[in-house]
């Protein structure tokens, strides 16, 4: 028969494991917001490399938001063919990104129909998500 263990000392042998991004003190987190556009012609594969990214940065324990489907833009008719006349476009927003976060977005490898593109704008008081 098993041994019933009182809640009380429940709590000091076995630690509650959590998943994902442990939480860091404001001293490792930087005082600034990264825009993360992605755009791509296939809509499907941007959708699933924008998955695979916002997965990749929740972990690291910057805040998100997003992925924000922007409107479709067309492309000038002379460079345009009939299948891929449209550029479909998605913005994640990274506030207080951590070491660990920029270092992720420096090594992104991503599908080569999707481009990137990253811009960082520095958080104001009246900013704050």
């Amino acid at each position: 028969m098993r041994r019933r263990i009182p809640k009380d000392e429940s709590k000091d042998r076995h630690p509650k494991r959590t998943r994902g991004a442990r939480a860091l003190d404001d001293t490792a987190r930087w005082e600034s917001e990264i825009l993360l556009h992605l755009e791509g012609k296939d809509p499907s594969l941007l959708d699933k490399e924008t998955s695979k990214v916002y997965r990749k940065i929740s972990g690291t324990g910057a805040r998100l938001r997003g992925p924000v489907p922007l409107p479709v833009r067309a492309l000038p008719e002379g460079t345009a063919t009939h299948e891929s006349d449209r550029v479909h476009r998605r913005l994640i927003f990274i506030y207080f990104p951590t070491e660990q976060t920029v270092s992720l977005l420096e090594k992104l490898a991503l599908s080569g129909s999707v481009q990137t593109s990253i811009s960082v704008e520095e958080i104001t008081a009246g900013n704050h998500p």
